[in-house]
């Protein structure tokens, strides 16, 4: 069920109960009392008629026939034919009915039994009266008054069937222009839908425009809002992808021309000594060319470990964090000696998992990195701090600092970034003219954890 045709039958089953139950409620209510008013009108003006008929007919009993006494027109009651809401009847000394004034009276149109049935207490308050009619002191007859409240039941029935239908067509036209009215009050939300689609079919420029409500201009605005950051999102991702596989490409060039300049060029003398060791005639020539391999193998050595180590730093693995940072950093230090580099680690973390170690190692490298390119700082201070359940990474630094609002063409921010949001941690950069400083936050996860 859409909500247009869900917020319409809400107002429907509201206006109904409103219209018929509390409408009528009141009406049944008032019609009641109506009756009851009319009735009881009606019943004392015909038994005061009553008693002065009867009074008359035992003041004048001895010129009674008695032919009309047992005819049971003492009282003529056929001329009372038009006191619709009382029944009286006049039955004899034995209880047979002589005379009534229903007799021969045109019958209503009987009102449908439900509405009978609401109305079927009216004349609780009102019971049937009696009066004894006496001839020389023996006992002729009875009158009897009854409630009758069919007429007037029917009448008013008239009136609420005109009520009924005025109100039936009230509640469709009602409904029709609620419909209506919701529907252009819910257009606005078709706009939403369709700029949805065209988020999910890749339209990332689609916008949606300034609606009139406060509220669907909220979402509006947010919608933008999250639009426009998804079209940042997916154009960094895109720049960050197309700068990963430039640096693959690139590290992979550096290590062709590192492998064929540098190490075929020491296999190429390695071959040089070792055809003359083949070829010497004496044992100091041979001595003096296995030297040469000795010294050309120990560079050897020190190529492959430099370009494992850019690779991979092997001190992680063999030593742990605290180690590798350390000859990190000295390594580092040693190449830039007009920057002083404080740090300081507190915390085991041995037990992390690989991901968050190769992840703080990145990092560290990166920002410096970045300050021995950019920053011209003369100091850095750097702390990791590991909690119970996060660890906190700080590195400051006293440089020139950067415009953020500038997206920087290289891959060391955006890498940083990718990093820690990989594993669901935070990275916050602070930058003016005075320095630089980065905070990051990452989780606590153990070896097996992820």
């Amino acid at each position: 069920m859409t909500l247009k045709i869900r917020i319409n039958l809400i107002v429907s089953i509201l206006l109904f109960l409103t219209l018929i139950v509390g409408g009528g409620i009141f009406t049944i209510k008032n019609a009641r009392g109506n009756i009851q008013a009319e009735i009881a009108s009606t019943a004392i003006l015909a038994l005061h008629m009553l008693d002065s008929e009867i009074l008359s007919y035992s003041l004048s009993s001895g010129r009674m026939s008695p032919a009309n006494v047992s005819s049971g027109s003492i009282f003529q009651l056929n001329r009372l034919m038009d006191i619709r809401h009382l029944k009286i009847d006049f039955y004899d000394a034995r209880g047979r009915l002589r005379d009534s004034n229903k007799k021969n009276r045109t019958k209503v149109d009987a009102p449908p039994k439900w509405f009978e049935a609401m109305m079927d207490n009216v004349t609780d308050e009102m019971p049937i009266t009696k009066r004894k009619v006496y001839n020389k002191g023996h006992i002729v007859g009875e009158l009897v008054v009854t409630p009758d409240p069919s007429y007037e039941i029917a009448e008013i029935w008239e009136e609420i069937k005109g009520q009924l239908l005025f109100i039936g067509l009230f509640f469709i036209v009602v409904n029709i222009l609620i419909y209506y009215f919701v529907g252009r009050a819910l257009r606005p939300i078709d706009s939403v839908l369709k700029a949805l689609t065209d988020l999910e079919l890749g339209h990332l420029t689609t916008r949606l425009p300034k609606f009139n409500l406060p509220e669907l201009s909220s979402i509006s605005d947010k919608f933008n809002v999250m639009a426009n950051t998804l079209e940042e999102s997916i154009a960094d991702n895109r720049n960050l992808t197309q700068q990963l596989i430039q640096v693959q490409e690139d590290e992979r060039k550096n290590l062709a021309r590192e492998l064929h300049d540098e190490i075929g060029q020491h296999l190429t003398a390695i071959h040089i000594d070792a055809s003359a060791i083949l070829k010497a005639k004496t044992i100091e020539v041979s001595k003096q060319s296995a030297s040469a391999i000795d010294q050309v193998a120990r560079q050897m050595m020190d190529i492959v470990h430099n370009i494992l180590q850019r690779l991979r730093p092997s001190g992680l693995d063999q030593f742990g964090l605290e180690i590798a940072l350390q000859e990190l950093i000295n390594g580092w230090q040693q190449r830039h000696k007009d920057i002083v580099v404080k740090y300081d680690v507190r915390g085991v973390f041995n037990d992390l998992d690989e991901s968050i170690l190769i992840t703080i190692y990145r990092l560290i490298q990166e920002c410096l990195t970045n300050i021995s390119r950019h920053a011209q700082a003369k100091n850095i201070q750097i702390y990791l701090i590991k909690y119970p359940e996060t660890i906190e990474l700080s590195i400051e630094d006293d440089g020139k600092g950067f415009d953020q609002t500038v997206k920087p063409g290289g891959f060391g921010l955006a890498g940083m970034r990718e990093r820690v949001e990989a594993l669901v941690g935070k990275l916050d950069i602070k930058t003016s003219p005075e320095g630089t400083k980065i905070s990051i936050e990452l989780p606590c996860l153990t070896r097996g954890e992820k």
